[in-house]
């Protein structure tokens, strides 16, 4: 349907007096813009304006670290440690470890320990196995010293999760994601996931379906949000993108075609879409 139609199919949804038509749409129309310009300057009040948007995600935190401050918001009934042992716990804490920007220093410099004290094809074996514990000790080294690089936020961090909730989906970056068991009994699609490529191969693309989101609970109330797909362990929840996946007509036998969504109210680049808008209206 065209915009036109839309508007004039609204028009006639707001005559009330059929003997005049004409002043029954002028009088809705007056009424619709002064509510419409008052909305926008009532505080405290929710309007069109200021309500938040329907996949809300929360926005950005206050925290410092950046796997603290994730724009995501869980949703669904939280399932507390339901399937999610111990080990688990430890395979997601060192996840989250190894994709903190700002404890890179302490990576590479435990990193550098670790050539120095075995095998090079055993390097990243016992990293994994013993940063955790090396890192924690470090930043307690750090606490005792009074270091202005110390904080609280690093101290929590590196003490691990305290415990882990499961929930069936959650809100990252204004999107909607669904988990694959409640994804597969709906006529839409929401599990779908794209990771781009990071490390040695950022070339490469990741796709997957989304299996299970967990949260991730820290000391003094701080959370990581990581999603549970496919095939990888697990992903940063910002780290996400949405795509569908599509029969392949030509292919069949369960091939799919991978299509990246658009989404509403969702820009990559605010700058090149304010050009586009300011080219156009110049045309």
């Amino acid at each position: 349907m065209y915009p036109i139609e839309r508007l004039l199919g609204e028009l006639k949804k707001s005559v009330r007096n059929r003997a005049k038509p004409e002043g029954s749409i002028i009088e809705a129309w007056i009424q619709y813009e002064s509510l419409t310009f008052c909305g926008m300057y009532l505080k405290d009040v929710e309007t069109a304006f200021n309500r938040p948007q329907r996949n809300n995600d929360g926005g950005m935190r206050n925290e410092k670290l950046s796997v603290f401050a994730q724009s995501a918001r869980p949703f669904g009934d939280p399932g507390r440690g339901e399937s999610f042992s111990t080990n688990d716990m430890e395979v997601a804490h060192w996840f989250v470890l190894n994709n903190c920007d700002e404890i890179m220093a302490y990576l590479d410099e435990h990193e550098e320990m670790m050539k120095r004290e075995h095998p090079s094809h055993l390097v990243a074996q016992k990293q994994r196995e013993l940063f955790p514990q090396w890192f924690l000790e470090s930043v307690n080294k750090l606490k005792s010293s009074n270091s202005p690089t110390y904080s609280d936020e690093l101290y929590n961090l590196a003490f691990g999760p305290i415990r882990a909730e499961l929930f069936s989906g959650c809100n990252v970056n204004g999107v909607k994601f669904l988990g694959a068991a409640r994804d597969d009994k709906l006529c839409t699609q929401n599990s779908g996931v794209h990771v781009p490529g990071g490390g040695e191969s950022t070339d490469i693309d990741f796709y997957g379906k989304l299996t299970t989101v967990v949260q991730l609970l820290y000391k003094d109330r701080y959370q990581v949000i990581i999603t549970w797909y496919d095939d990888d362990l697990y992903i940063l929840a910002n780290m996400a993108s949405q795509i569908v996946y599509l029969d392949d007509p030509k292919a069949r036998n369960g091939w799919k075609v991978v299509q990246k969504m658009d989404h509403r109210n969702v820009y990559n680049d605010v700058d090149n879409v304010a050009d586009q808008r300011l080219e156009s209206s110049m045309e």
